[in-house]
């Protein structure tokens, strides 16, 4: 696949979590995926991110990718982005990401890591999570 293709990919994705559609997310994923939301453990298979997505998308109101920058090739993208959340009583707004997604044959997301400082998170607004 070409790194157009997985710009293309992970800009749907990003949508699919703005959109609070579990199911859209998990079509771009692979089967044996794993998510790894650094500093937390990392999920692995889809029954698993299922289960994380139900719970903070479950309690989210809204959410926003907002993609400062992408760079892609033939196997991963990494974006920078600031992301903002609206969790039951809890905002959370721009908080900064580092996000790598890599790709399977078949182009769809295997390995997908997520950078964020949890300070940071909490600091913002966010809920206590870990």
């Amino acid at each position: 696949m070409s790194a157009q293709a997985h710009q293309k990919t992970v800009t749907a994705f990003c949508q699919a979590w703005e959109d609070l559609d579990i199911d859209a997310v998990l079509s771009y994923m692979s089967d044996d995926a794993v998510y790894h939301n650094v500093p937390l453990e990392p999920l692995v298979g889809q029954e698993q991110i299922r289960g994380f997505l139900a719970a903070f998308l479950g309690a989210a109101n809204s959410c926003t990718f907002e993609i400062l920058t992408t760079v892609a090739d033939e196997q991963r993208v990494v974006t920078e982005r600031l992301d903002s959340f609206s969790l039951g009583d809890n905002s959370l707004s721009e908080l900064p990401v580092l996000g790598i997604f890599e790709f399977n044959a078949e182009g769809k997301i295997s390995h997908w890591r997520e950078y964020f400082d949890l300070k940071t998170w909490v600091d913002k607004g966010g809920p206590a999570i870990g």
